[in-house]
Formats: structure tokens, sequence, C-alpha cells
């Protein structure tokens, strides 16, 4: 006999979610970041680039102005590709995501093949090489926005203990690889133009093609989808000027900092020609320059876990100081009469001294590569923030300017002034950082129709 009793609720088990398919994108996202900033580092715009454009470049001018070429094309094209990670459907960003890794690896194929017929020359007739690397540039940054959103990390998460530290960390470390990969052929730049560049351009173009093809595999996967936000886009970027005031206060810091770079692609010149360094000081120039940066991805965490990240961006403008510091100050001292004599090294040791100065480059971008998405995507609503992807991007193109600015110094006055310009540059843009907020949101529900569904807290500092 059966006792009646409560119904029974029978529970359909479902099949275990397929975790593969799910972590494929993100498995193939770090791995062609890492390979991708590998190939960074094979034309890194501080010692690479600089070096390059030097060999048929008369003046220290025209160098800044070809590597502003270069970077202002990265940083408007980040700016467009920031805007397209807002795109609903995710086959359309891995399509554009697709196009640019396999661009760049066309441009640098392109370059590698053609740069055997390069010599000093002939090039100031075609100047070609420098078309060529401001397109992969291009490509460049216009991929880097979309990796990360098909990876489905958050940029506004700026602590350590979130995805985005994590990715910051992957990057640093590709960075490091590269700058291992390439210490072969930067240590033969010292020959016969372009024999070394020819090789940093081979292995650049290699790495980009292993990372389009890691890229097509995401096809495999299961792309993320785009949260869907308030259809604003580039119509909104007169709001965002004229209403946010944190963001003013940020962007106005951007550019003073961006300013402050007037010196970066000179110090590895004046390291060439004032203290005679050789192609393998130049090596660990670059390898001193990448492991700083990934050592200082690691020691940002604390700052940005307990004290926030405007105050890893003062701090970031305090150690970037540092660089015009030691230009200004430790080979005149170390070349003195009362130490010269006692060091043990003579001469190299003023050379390898001199590699403080990208250490504490490489420790700086860390920390400013880390706190600057978060801080802007904190001090902007999501209706806002397509748009000030692309102010942010225009205003660091523009600010390039001040690199062919840095040579015409360098060229009329001396490297010794250049670096004072950058050292009072970087004190200003270390008294702005204490403008920059980190405000919070707050998002209101309403209805679809409302064009303005997000609310943004009162900036915790006004004035």
């Amino acid at each position: 006999m059966t006792l009646p009793g409560p119904p029974v609720e029978v529970t359909k088990l479902l099949p275990p979610p397929a975790i593969r398919r799910r972590r494929l994108p993100l498995a193939c996202n770090v791995v062609a970041e890492v390979l991708s900033q590998c190939a960074d580092a094979c034309l890194h715009p501080m010692i690479v680039l600089p070096l390059f454009f030097a060999v048929y470049l008369p003046t220290e001018r025209e160098v800044g102005g070809a590597v502003a070429l270069v970077l202002a094309a990265a940083a408007i094209a980040a700016g467009l590709g920031a805007v397209l990670t807002f795109e609903e459907h995710p086959r359309v960003r891995f399509g554009a995501l697709l196009g640019a890794t396999g661009g760049r690896a066309l441009v640098l194929l392109l370059l590698a093949a053609a740069s055997g017929r390069l010599t000093s020359d002939h090039i100031p007739r075609l100047n070609w090489p420098l078309y060529f690397l401001a397109a992969a540039a291009l490509c460049a940054g216009f991929a880097l926005p979309l990796r990360v959103a098909s990876a489905g990390i958050v940029r506004a998460e700026g602590s350590w203990r979130t995805r985005w530290g994590r990715w910051a960390a992957t990057g640093a470390v590709g960075l490091a690889l590269g700058a291992v990969l390439a210490r072969g052929q930067l240590a033969r730049i010292g020959g016969v133009f372009p024999v070394g560049y020819r090789g940093l351009f081979l292995i650049a173009a290699v790495i980009a093609l292993v990372a389009t093809a890691v890229t097509a595999l995401l096809w495999l996967g299961d792309l993320p989808t785009a949260p869907v936000r308030p259809r604003a886009g580039l119509a909104a970027i007169p709001e965002l000027l004229a209403n946010n005031l944190a963001y003013g206060r940020f962007i106005f810091f951007r550019l003073l900092y961006a300013c402050g770079a007037l010196a970066d692609p000179f110090f590895v010149l004046y390291a060439v020609s004032e203290l005679n360094a050789s192609a393998r000081v130049l090596v660990g120039y670059l390898l001193a320059l990448a492991l700083a940066r990934m050592v200082g991805t690691f020691l940002w965490r604390g700052v940005s876990s307990t004290g926030g990240n405007p105050m890893v961006l003062q701090l970031v403008s305090f150690v970037r100081l540092l660089a015009p510091i030691t230009a200004l100050t430790l080979p005149p001292l170390l070349n003195s009469a009362t130490l010269h004599d006692h060091l043990p090294g003579g001469n190299n040791a003023v050379v390898v001294a001199f590699g403080l100065v990208f250490v504490a480059w490489g420790i700086a971008s860390a920390g400013l590569d880390l706190a600057v998405p978060a801080i802007q995507s904190g001090i902007t609503t999501p209706r806002e923030r397509a748009a000030a992807s692309v102010v942010t991007g225009i205003a660091l193109a523009v600010a390039t300017v001040i690199l062919p600015v840095g040579g015409l110094i360098a060229d009329r006055f001396g490297y010794s002034f250049l670096f004072i310009a950058a050292l009072v540059t970087g004190v200003i843009a270390l008294l702005a950082g204490g403008l920059i907020d980190e405000p919070t949101t707050v998002i209101v529900r309403a209805a679809p129709t409302d064009h303005l569904p997000y609310r943004r807290n009162r900036v915790h500092r006004e004035g």
C-alpha cells in the first residue's frame, strides 16, 4: 500500500556545459596577445624604430616625425577599434580582428621581403619603409581592443585581482619574450645596413603570421556577445566634452603625460652618439626595458588594489621622471674626474648605468597600461565610452607632434636641453595627475526608450 504524500518534483539533469568551447576564445586571445607583444618588441618605438630611422634621416627632427607617424597611426586605430567592440554581433568583431591581425602580418612580410634591397642612400627618395611600419602600427592598434573584447575581458576592472590585471601581465610577459627573440638580430645592427633590421622585420612578420593563425581558431569557439548598450556612438562626443568634467581632467592629464614623451625616442640615440653604446649594449637596453615592464606590472598590484588607479597614475608620473633625471645627471657624474678612475668598468660603467633610463620607462609604462583603461571606463557612462575611445585616440595622435618638436630641440640646443624640457613637462604632468578622479557609477534601470539610463555620481573633488 502506498501512502499519499506531497508530489515529488522531478528535475531533469542537463548535460555539463561545453567548458572547452568556452575556454577556447580566451586561450586563443591570450596566445595571440603574447605573440603580438613579441612582434611589438621587434619594432619597439623607443629603441628599434629610432635607430632604424636614424640610419637614413639626417636630423633628429625627422627621426621624431617618423616615430610620431607610427605612434599616431596606432593611437587613432586603437580608438576606432574600441568603438567596434560595442558591436553586438560577435562574428563582425571576429572578422575585423582577423582582418587587422592578418593585415599586420602581410605588411610585415612585405617589409621583410623588400628590406633586402634597402640601402641608406636610396631610402630618402622612397621612404616606403615608414609607410609600411605605419600601416603595421595601424593594424596592431586596431586589433588590440578587439582582442580584449573577444576574450570577454572588461577593461574597467583595474584591480590586479581581476582578469584585466592578469591580461596586462600576459602582455608584459609577451614583450619580454619578444625581447629575447630579438636580441640576436638587434646585436647585428652595427654592421652593413640593413643587416639586423631585416632579421627583426622577418621575426616580427613570422610571429604576426602565427598570431593570425591562432586568431583564426576563434571561429571554433563560442565568441562572447557584447552587452547591449545605448546606441549613441560618436554622436555623444559633444555631450562628453561639454558635460563630463572628470573626463576633461583625465584627457588633460593624458595630453600632458604624452607631451612628456618628447625625449623618449632620443634616449637611445644619445646613448649611441654620445656614450658610444655598442649593439650589444642596445640589446641589454631592450631586455632591461621589457623585464622592467614585466616586473613593474606585478609591482603595481598592491597600489592598484589598495591605493586605487589614480594613485597608480601619480606614481607612474613620478617614476617616469627618473628617465630624464638619469640622462641629465648620471653620465656627467660618472665621467667626472672624481669617479671615473675609480669605476670598475671605466666608460662601460657609464653606458650600463644609462640603462636605468629604460628601466624607469618600462616600469612606468606598465602602470600606465594597467590604470588608464580602468579610469577611463570608470569616469564615463556606457553611452559615452565609444566616443571617449575616439577622443582619447585622436588626442594621443595629436600629442605625437611633440616628438618632432623634441628632435628640433635636440638639433638646435643639444640633448641636455631636450632632457631638461622633458623633465619640466613631466613635472607638470605629475601635478596634473592630482586632478584625476575615479568616481563610481550607478546604473539606473529605465525603459529602453530612455536616452539617459545611466546616472553618474558627483565627482568627489570639485573645482
